[in-house]
């Protein structure tokens, strides 16, 4: 028997659990908090980092796709990788951590649920996405002047680094099309892909 993909319905906060036809006395929301009100944590603040981009550029998707091979596709065609970065992380530090992003070739999953021969970078444009504030008292992922957004043309790191698997802060300020505040992220990304 073969199955298709199963396609992600968007949930609603208040839809319950069930056992045997039984409503339960918790619900979705109560899941979204116990696992994602970390948004520091590194999983999360890259998932996050794909949404405020997906809000800044007002890409209409009704929810997130695990395993594409790219994060967002706008309405145009343009495919995006988002990548996040931070200074503070969840766990206890020593010191602020420094920054990197990856830049890794991957290998697309393919329809007939095997993966490219190819390993390429499969996005057309990359958004790095700093977590810049660096005082863990005040730190806040949902306050977005506390981000800070380089923009990419994957072309320029194929150009530059066409074999490089990270990019670390300081190159990347060099390299940047663009390096914006949370406001001009759709002005300066429609700037570089048309």
């Amino acid at each position: 028997m073969e199955l298709g993909d199963t396609e992600a319905i968007p949930k609603k906060p208040e839809e319950r659990f069930y056992y045997n036809e039984s409503q339960l006395d918790f619900c979705i929301l109560d899941f979204w908090i116990w696992n994602q009100s970390d948004l520091i944590e590194n999983r999360n603040r890259g998932i996050l980092a794909e949404f405020i981009v997906q809000q800044a550029l007002e890409i209409k998707s009704r929810t997130r796709l695990e395993w594409n091979a790219y994060d967002l596709i706008t309405e145009h065609g343009i495919k995006i990788e988002v990548k996040s970065s931070a200074y503070i992380q969840a766990w206890k530090q020593k010191k602020i951590s420094a920054i990197t992003f990856s830049i890794e070739k991957t290998k697309s999953l393919l329809t007939d649920n095997n993966y490219s021969a190819e390993s390429k970078r499969q996005a057309d444009v990359y958004i790095f996405c700093l977590l810049h504030h660096q005082e863990q008292e005040t730190i806040n992922p949902l306050k977005l002047e506390q981000w800070t957004f380089y923009i990419v043309p994957t072309n320029d790191l194929n150009d530059k680094f066409p074999n490089q698997k990270s990019i670390s802060l300081r190159v990347l300020e060099n390299c940047a099309r663009k390096k914006c505040q949370y406001e001009q992220l759709k002005e300066f990304f429609e700037e570089i892909i048309t």
